[in-house]
């Protein structure tokens, strides 16, 4: 068959198998002449061999090899196996359909009977080559899809995993600060919502008697539902939740519960996506936490159920931590109170000094806007202001006349006494700056540092206020009770000296507003 001349664009590493020394050498002169690498070989075995150690771009082999070991048709599954790329042209002097038939289907491209035409044997190795390209650039590119389609992947699970690290470090960090018991449910319910995306959000805990559930906090349901609502223990989804101990991922558009209110009745609730999970201290199940309806109409995802677990623990974590935290902070109070207690105890005339001092110190703070934390600082360091007291001897505490010099830097050591006290406590350090400074005077000329203005803590000047104001407006040893009028007077008048003149025009708006009731003196006087 006689071919056109055609032009060689794509040059290649031919191995050539042929037990024809003839036929291998026209065949290696036709390559060559044609820019190509040509590799002759004359058996089966030394071709294998050669393709184990090179590297080549087409095959040409003879079907009927004078080589027992490999024929024809075995070297084409031989290399085919290795590498499906590399096309096979099968060269014979004697075709038969069947053979070729045979050939095509182990893997050869095309099927050459001998004698060959010079421009034939080219145009079929051409086109050989030319298929081999496009099918290396073919696995090439799908090699890239497959490539792209697995980043792709990658890339969503890493979004996911970020997803849910952000989401994690936002409950870490939402759970981080100390707040009272209260405040603490309302956070785990605003988190759950803002971690899930959820519109409606409860936290139940039990009853005293575990037989019900109750709503402790909530977003986005009604008052009524919130105030009132119980769920008995195995009923509904919280119910469920509460008696196994397993959280529940409900997605079902027709999910309907009821729940029972206080007054007997029932109220409808829908759903169409839920998850609860329970809430632990320790090992005991002691509420649940429900997220229910996405803001953006979806269901809940698995990772949003792992999140929630994940508050969840960590909310029982910080709860079980609060539990412990309050009841060494309760018993802590009560100590240092009956201390504080016995010191007074020991002066019929400063009884109850110290909650006066609190309460009146607690009205003032409120009064001029201070935040929770600095009242709840106040409440707790108020009451201990003059704790040091203790490391005074009580003659001089109790005394009647006119302190002497030694004894009024006795006195005068009171402040730092109460700081040494308190120091192993752990107390913020406001609280014990209150301790320490309440006796500083806004002009520099208080002890035990000689602070002055802005340098003495905000606090500490409230209660150095206070303190005076309860010490003028109640009987002492040394003197009887003064007239409010007097004690108004006598602030007014030490405003920017001994104290903090703001705070001074603060309290007084108090006292002349009736906000302010000094306690009574009492009925004994103090000798003239």
């Amino acid at each position: 068959m006689k071919m056109p001349a055609i032009q060689t664009v794509l040059q290649g590493n031919i191995l050539v198998v042929d037990d024809d020394p003839d036929c291998r050498l026209i065949m290696q002169e036709i390559l060559r002449h044609e820019g190509h690498t040509c590799t002759c070989l004359a058996s089966g075995a030394e071709a294998r061999d050669a393709f184990d150690a090179g590297q080549f771009d087409l095959m040409i082999t003879d079907l009927y090899l004078q080589d027992a070991s490999c024929s024809g048709l075995e070297l084409i599954d031989y290399v085919t196996r290795r590498d499906e790329t590399i096309p096979v042209i099968l060269v014979t002097g004697y075709p038969s359909i069947p053979r070729a038939v045979d050939a095509m289907r182990r893997g050869a491209v095309d099927f050459i009977a001998k004698p060959f035409d010079h421009d034939f044997l080219l145009h079929q190795v051409h086109k050989a080559l030319q298929e081999r390209r496009l099918r290396r650039e073919n696995q090439r590119l799908l090699a890239e899809v497959n490539k792209a389609a697995v980043i792709e992947k990658l890339n969503r699970e890493l979004d996911r995993r970020v997803d849910e690290l952000t989401r994690l470090f936002a409950i870490s960090e939402g759970l981080n600060q100390f707040m009272p018991t209260d405040g603490l449910f309302h956070r785990i319910a605003y988190l759950a919502g803002e971690v899930t995306g959820a519109q409606r959000v409860s936290v139940m805990v039990f009853d005293r008697s575990r037989q019900y559930l109750k709503i402790r906090s909530a977003i986005g349901l009604p008052h009524e539902i919130v105030e009132k609502t119980v769920q008995p223990v195995g009923r509904g989804v919280a119910g469920h939740v509460a008696a196994t101990g397993k959280p529940l991922h409900v997605i079902d558009r027709m999910i309907d519960l009821c729940l029972r209110v206080e007054d007997a009745r029932e109220v409808a609730y829908r759903s169409g996506s839920w998850i609860a999970v329970p809430l632990r201290i320790g090992q005991q199940v002691f509420g649940v936490i429900n997220v229910t309806d996405k803001v953006d109409g979806s269901d809940f995802t698995e990772s949003d159920r792992h999140i929630m677990e994940s508050l969840a623990e960590k909310a029982g974590g910080k709860l079980e931590n609060q539990a412990l935290y309050e009841g060494i902070y309760s018993n802590l109070v009560d100590t240092l109170t009956s201390l504080v207690t016995t010191i007074e105890a020991k002066d019929p005339y400063t009884r109850e000094h110290s909650q006066r001092v609190t309460d009146y110190a607690i009205t003032l703070a409120r009064a001029m806007g201070l935040s929770q934390d600095q009242v709840e600082m106040l409440n707790f360091a108020g009451m201990l202001h003059d704790i040091g007291k203790i490391g005074v001897r009580d003659g001089i505490l109790t005394k009647a006349g006119r302190l002497s010099d030694e004894e009024y830097c006795q006195i005068k050591l009171h402040p730092e006494i109460g700081e040494r006290i308190v120091e192993p406590l752990g107390l913020a350090p406001m609280e014990k700056a209150i301790i320490r400074h309440h006796h500083e005077r806004f002009d520099g000329r208080g002890y035990p540092d000689r602070l002055a203005g802005d340098q003495i803590p905000l606090l500490a000047r409230i209660v150095a206020v206070t303190d005076a104001f309860d010490a003028m407006t109640t009987t002492r040893s040394y003197r009887n009770a003064l007239p409010v009028e007097t004690a108004v007077e006598e602030m007014r008048r030490c405003a920017g000296s001994q104290f903090d003149p703001e705070i001074v025009r603060h309290w007084l708006e108090l006292v002349e507003e009736g906000v302010i009731c000094p306690a009574a003196a009492p009925a004994a006087a103090v000798p003239a």
